[in-house]
């Protein structure tokens, strides 16, 4: 399942033109509202399919070089389910003030960088 194959979509009032977003002056109204589509491509977030099959795994992202955001999807969920959990580790990647999400979901930041940086070091000196 692609994310944009969810039936579940927001819609912007009709008459009405969607306002633009972008990374600098986005709102956790922007990313809880508008239709997915537009934030992924307004915000040039990527969403790919996980090979993580786990019950436990809700998703995951990534902000890489030149903060570049992934956000990894289990496979077959619920598409109401993919796009609220797609919408709030988005507003988590970006910092934005979000309520947390109840048990059992467990949303933890880590910041690899060091540990990444050291294993691609070790990795290129063998």
């Amino acid at each position: 399942m692609s994310i944009s194959d969810a039936t579940v979509s927001r819609q912007a009032t009709p008459g009405q033109a969607e306002p633009a977003i972008a990374r600098a002056t986005v709102t956790v109204g922007q990313v809880m509202n508008l239709p997915l589509d537009q934030v992924l491509t307004g915000l040039d977030i990527r969403v790919i399919e996980s090979s993580i099959t786990d019950a436990s795994f809700a998703g995951g992202v990534h902000m890489g070089n030149g903060q570049k955001i992934t956000v990894f999807m289990p496979p077959s969920r619920d598409p109401f389910e993919t796009d609220c959990v797609t919408r709030y580790l988005i507003a988590q990647a970006l910092g934005l003030d979000i309520t947390p999400l109840p048990k059992p979901f467990n949303v933890e930041i880590v910041d690899n960088t060091t540990d990444l940086r050291d294993a691609w070091t070790r990795a290129v000196s063998a």
